[in-house]
């Protein structure tokens, strides 16, 4: 028996036939016998009531790696549970020998993984959300998920949503529930499972007037708040400076001095994006200086949009106010004026930053401004679009500017901000005949 570290397709895909049979396995047990006609079949070896057993798992490439690990990982859980993984495969038939294994927990870290990691670039986020918001579901096998299941789920999420709970706004019950019946129909269509309990669920439906909700959600900054705002951003740039001066001074004199730089961090120029343009967070993460396009008129960001990008492949034009074109351009020579690359890459890694990367800046400003501790950092794009909105530019305008294609969503959550619209036409109409 030969050991490998770890089995992978090119691995095993190119394991030649010998003279004589050849067994090839990890340490966990995860075996593959390899016959002198070339065919190439997995198994789990392993011990239980201190006799030797195989548990055949089927042929590659029938059967892929990612396939033969997660039916072991299952077999391993039911060992662990003190159940023979034969003796437990005995009641079902042949065609559901391997399926009946498969839990939700394996399937999603497994095949579903796998086929997200190639269809979608957000695909992180929608694995966290089924393992955030349906542990109770991970560890039962995935073709016996039923309807009742389900509706004791939804019933859980309607009582928060009842009850007004944070986090449980009918768009986000409404998106946990179709991510997990987007992977049950992606069970259906590769044969892991026969029925799908999605199909006998009924529509959801929400009582409360969601859009009135939305509304209040969308809230924006007066500009006493908005001046305090600015002055925060940059009392934060100074309080690293101070801090990098005390750690200088208290046995790190390696670390570099701050006070000769336009700005400590890339907190402030990020933030000041924010605030002048309304760009959302993953639009500036994902900034790259190839997108900024100066001329002797203009200055403006060319970008496919980071939320909309498998849907609209052509970029977006969104002019530069001055006050961000020179914190940019204070930013490129600190950073050696490269031409490309990322705007604000990552200080340890040169890569992207994390969707966190704001978030210990933006609670220390909130506390300095004296805002609510529980305003978002995204409230400075609704802070932008209202305003916009208040000082009487067309929505088509305000629509172009936020990014979006059309005026739909703008009308529909930001359209009572100026009522002075609709207020004049009424107007118009009732004096038509004076």
């Amino acid at each position: 028996m030969i050991k490998v570290k770890k089995f992978t397709d090119t691995f095993v895909r190119n394991l030649k036939p010998q003279e004589q049979r050849t067994e090839y396995t990890e340490s966990n047990g995860f075996n593959l016998r390899v016959t002198p006609k070339g065919v190439k079949t997995w198994a789990y070896v392993y011990k239980f009531n201190n006799k030797s057993k195989r548990f055949t798992i089927g042929r590659y490439p029938d059967k892929s790696v990612a396939d033969a690990r997660a039916l072991i990982a299952a077999a391993q859980q039911l060992k662990s549970q003190g159940i023979d993984p034969i003796q437990d495969s005995i009641s079902t038939t042949k065609e559901d020998k391997n399926n009946h294994l498969i839990t939700l927990g394996y399937y999603l870290n497994n095949q579903y993984k796998d086929h997200m990691q190639r269809r979608a670039t957000a695909h992180k986020i929608y694995l966290a959300k089924i393992r955030n918001h349906f542990p109770a579901l991970l560890n039962k096998q995935l073709m016996d998920i039923t309807k009742n299941d389900l509706e004791y789920w939804l019933q859980g999420q309607m009582e928060k949503y009842n009850n007004n709970q944070h986090g449980y706004s009918s768009s986000s019950i409404e998106s946990r529930y179709s991510t997990l019946k987007t992977l049950m129909s992606y069970a259906i269509k590769n044969e892991v499972i026969k029925n799908n309990p999605f199909d006998l669920m009924v529509q959801l439906e929400f009582l409360k007037d969601e859009s009135t909700k939305q509304q209040a959600k969308r809230t924006y900054l007066s500009l006493d708040q908005q001046k305090s705002l600015l002055k925060s951003i940059d009392n934060f740039d100074n309080h690293l400076r101070i801090q990098r001066e005390n750690s200088r001074y208290h046995g790190q004199p390696h670390l570099p001095d701050l006070n000769g730089l336009s700005f400590a961090s890339h907190h402030k120029p990020m933030l000041l994006i924010h605030y002048y343009m309304g760009l959302r967070g993953g639009d500036v993460r994902t900034l790259d200086w190839t997108h900024i396009i100066n001329t002797p008129n203009s200055s403006n960001i060319s970008k496919v949009l980071e939320k909309t990008k498998r849907k609209i492949k052509t970029p977006t034009i969104l002019p530069i106010p001055d006050q961000v074109n020179h914190a940019l351009q204070e930013w490129r020579i600190q950073q050696g004026n490269p031409s490309s690359g990322l705007v604000f890459p990552s200080p340890k890694t040169g890569r992207c930053l994390s969707k966190s990367c704001l978030k210990t800046c933006w609670v220390w400003i909130k506390k300095d401004a004296k805002f609510h501790e529980d305003l978002q950092l995204y409230t400075l794009r609704h802070n932008f679009i209202s305003w916009l909105i208040m000082k009487g530019e067309p929505l088509s305008v305000v629509a172009q500017l936020a990014g979006h294609k059309t005026t739909r969503m703008i009308e529909k959550y930001y359209g009572h901000l100026s009522p002075s619209i609709t207020k004049q036409a009424s107007t118009g109409f009732s004096n038509l005949l004076d």
